[in-house]
């Protein structure tokens, strides 16, 4: 099986890569500096580095990036710094999973091909009727407010959940929130 993973040179992408590894798929990682990758992966016979950003891919190039690809994670995330959060780009996240999606549709795949969005804790499922306290309804808009990368993991999933939708002939999705991640025991 071969796997795309984009934002593999965070914390949490780092991590997916090393069990795909371990796990002996073939995985493909976009970065914008494999500088950052650990060195034993610049040598390993499972993994394709791509060295750019996956936002200024042609459509072509991202097209070609996915047309082998049965899976492929977005764990990208904008840097806990002011200018990762409150400067450009504002909507990495919902861009590239935009991209990656209409990319794995153009190719017109047999089988679908699973996407797994990692998202945010404070996003919720909006086709679900959920209860939601005036409290957290306070705490969910202070969010948006005052950190724009919230409101780009929600529209990303949004846009998973109205674009791509649930019957999709060529995705099959998930957005998984980091406290829904359990740590698995050796």
């Amino acid at each position: 099986m071969t796997i795309l993973v984009v934002g593999a040179s965070g914390a949490t992408g780092r991590k997916l890569v090393e069990q795909l590894l371990d796990q002996n798929h073939k995985v493909k990682v976009i970065v914008r500096t494999p500088e950052k990758l650990p060195e034993s992966w610049k040598t390993h016979g499972n993994l394709q580095i791509i060295s750019a950003s996956v936002l200024a891919l042609s459509d072509m190039e991202m097209t070609e990036i996915v047309k082998d690809c049965h899976a492929v994670a977005s764990c990208l995330g904008h840097n806990l710094t002011f200018k990762g959060i409150y400067g450009q780009p504002r909507k990495l996240v919902t861009d590239a999973t935009r991209r990656l999606c209409e990319a794995i549709q153009s190719n017109g795949l047999q089988s679908p091909t699973k996407f797994v969005l990692m998202n945010t804790t404070g996003n919720r499922n909006r086709d679900l009727n959920e209860p939601i306290s005036f409290a957290q309804k306070c705490v969910i808009g202070l969010l948006r407010l005052l950190l724009p990368p919230h409101v780009d993991n929600e529209k990303a999933a949004d846009y998973l959940r109205t674009q791509v939708g649930q019957n999709n002939n060529f995705i099959e999705w998930v957005a998984v929130r980091p406290d829904g991640l359990k740590r698995r025991r050796s």
